[in-house]
């Protein structure tokens, strides 16, 4: 995400209709964070948190104020969002005054486990994930399925978006 620090496009990942301007912050992620606030929720994750396909202010990330977005686009491993956590925590200090929510996109359950475990079960940290299962300790979402589609006709579109952050809500209270 780096590689697109500080730049604007109007193709990206799967949406290749030319339809949506991507904005993107001197970190690399899409716009809409404001580093200068403590976030009150941060979610790391995919495309779908990204927003792909769908303008800025209907991803189901800007249904939560002060929240901080660090969707990944494209190609890229899970074991990214975990660096992104990792270097999140090292310059937030206070990042256990926050929430932070991680949407995984594997179908593997093992792996979903693995990595669920390996951050720990601090009392501020909740997972989607996109199959059921149980993991003793986690607070566990299973993810929405589409109830629309973006532009591209790939991910998540703007009711989906909200109706996400809606049950995303009530999974954070």
């Amino acid at each position: 995400m780096l590689s697109m620090a500080g730049s604007s496009v109007d193709k990206y990942g799967k949406d290749q209709t030319g339809k949506i301007t991507y904005n993107f912050d001197t970190y690399g992620f899409r716009e809409g964070n404001d580093y200068n606030t403590r976030p009150s929720v941060v979610f790391f994750g995919c495309s779908h948190v990204a927003g792909i396909g769908v303008k800025a202010n209907e991803r189901f990330t800007n249904y939560f104020d002060d929240s901080w977005n660090f969707g990944l686009f494209g190609a890229y491993t899970e074991e990214e969002l975990l660096v992104n956590y990792n270097s999140f925590k090292k310059k937030y200090d206070d990042h256990k005054l926050c929430k932070i929510v991680f949407c995984w996109k594997s179908t593997d359950i093992d792996q979903l486990k693995s990595f669920i475990t390996s951050i720990g079960d601090y009392e501020n940290i909740y997972h989607t994930v996109p199959v059921n299962f149980k993991l003793d300790k986690y607070k566990l979402m299973r993810n929405l399925e589409n109830i629309d589609y973006d532009i591209s006709g790939t991910h998540y579109g703007p009711r989906s978006h909200l109706k996400f952050s809606k049950l995303l809500w009530h999974f954070l209270k």
